[in-house]
């Protein structure tokens, strides 16, 4: 089910525990969050329901609206937010460049980053935050897989099929695969890289435009799970050997779990969505209250980020992550 820049009010349960003793907003009704997504669809749609739920494990209100992909969209409805008496937004922002401006539209309340990074100069500790994983740690753990599997390789040619360009996770992803991969002193040789912007039939379309061109291809690294199926997609129309060509992603999600466990793809990086959630509510929990996020597993001693662990998947543990 989609809704198409409209707002959901999601009321949480009315039970608040006094002295929790977690820095969280104790008043009559509990914290009122607000969550503007990038858009609509399965992705942020889920994302808004889970935080819905873990919200109402603390008493919360909660309310979400669909940005559509418009930066203006978006900061309407973060002022929307104040005039509706929020106490705290949940942001997931469509463009990172616009992030003064959602400040601006948010006036005091804090805001808890999610989905999209904004740059680390706009962050301030306990009120500006940004909850995530490690986006350069989801390439480097694709880049050491890739390097113990072509160890004696001195040359290996790589195909990148990327997240939207100004996806903080595209560039995080991208980044810490090629320098990773630029530290072990191999020849890397790029013979294809372009936006499919998480999607699988836009990956299997570039993909098959590539191999028209016959150029050799040892590892398609892609910075989603979606994309990567799509590449492996493309082998498998254009009738290809696939023994030899490693296909990585990121998210670990059911497909491309249950594609490294067919023996189609080869490696994923689980990224724990639902700490991730936990963390977002808990901390705008806290700093709705003018508390802190000290003590939240993963927050940073200057208090701008909440960072929840990647996790390798592979053959021998996929099925755990199904």
């Amino acid at each position: 089910m989609k809704w198409k820049n409209g707002v959901i009010f999601l009321t949480a349960a009315m039970l608040v525990l006094f002295g929790n003793g977690c820095g969280g907003n104790t008043a009559a009704g509990g914290t009122k969050m607000y969550y503007t997504a990038i858009e609509s669809g399965d992705y942020y749609e889920d994302w808004a329901s889970r935080l819905q739920e873990q919200a109402s494990k603390k008493g919360a209100s909660f309310e979400v609206g669909y940005a559509e992909n418009s930066v203006e969209e978006q900061d309407a409805q973060v002022k929307g937010a104040v005039a509706g008496g929020r106490d705290v937004v949940l942001c997931g922002l469509v463009s990172p460049d616009t992030v003064t401006e959602i400040k601006a539209a948010a006036g005091d309340l804090p805001i808890v980053f999610i989905n999209n990074a904004p740059a680390d100069s706009a962050l301030e500790k306990d009120k500006y935050i940004y909850v995530a994983s490690d986006e350069f740690m989801a390439g480097q753990y694709q880049a050491e897989y890739i390097l113990e599997k072509y160890g004696n390789k001195q040359e290996i040619n790589v195909a990148i099929l990327k997240g939207p360009k100004d996806a903080s996770g595209a560039i995080g992803r991208t980044k810490g695969l090629k320098q990773t991969l630029k530290e072990s002193g191999k020849k890397i040789n790029y013979v294809f890289e372009d936006n499919a912007d998480w999607n699988t039939e836009k990956a299997q379309e570039l993909m098959e435009m590539f191999l028209k061109t016959g150029q050799p291809v040892d590892c398609v690294a892609a910075n989603n799970d979606d994309m990567a199926l799509g590449g492996v997609a493309a082998f498998e129309k254009a009738g290809l050997d696939m023994d030899s060509v490693l296909f990585l992603g990121v998210d670990a999600s059911v497909g491309g779990c249950q594609a490294i466990l067919e023996g189609r793809m080869d490696f994923t990086v689980y990224q724990p969505t639902s700490a991730q959630i936990e963390a977002a509510i808990e901390a705008a929990d806290r700093i709705a209250a003018g508390g802190s996020i000290d003590g939240i597993e993963g927050a940073s001693e200057d208090g701008k980020y909440i960072l929840v662990p990647f996790e390798k998947v592979d053959s021998s543990n996929a099925a755990q992550y199904k």
